[in-house]
């Protein structure tokens, strides 16, 4: 499956990115609560995190670390999703902009 992966300089320290992405995580569930199923999310270290949902009929899953200089997003895209990537990947950062900035 194709890959899009980001990676997103910043200037805060590892625990403040952590803890604006955190924020933002849970505002994204309350924003897209009809549009996004099957929500699956996982804090394998307190900076490092999968996910897995389903969004107009694609599955997504992917990972998000939050670093000391970045955060790094992998995203495993369905094929059908392939011609959103550039607009995915460009909403993605527009959004990690009024986060990390």
């Amino acid at each position: 499956m194709p890959k899009l992966n980001i990676t997103f300089p910043h200037t805060l320290d590892q625990d403040e990115a952590t803890k604006r992405l955190q924020i933002k995580q849970n505002e994204i569930k309350e924003k897209h609560i009809y549009t996004v199923s099957e929500l699956n999310e996982n804090w394998i270290t307190p900076h490092h995190m999968e996910f897995a949902f389903k969004i107009y009929g694609f599955s997504l899953k992917g990972n998000v670390q939050s670093l000391d200089k970045s955060v790094q997003i992998v995203i495993e895209l369905p094929f059908a999703a392939m011609l959103l990537k550039g607009t995915i990947e460009s909403e993605i950062k527009k959004e990690l902009a009024q986060i990390l900035c």
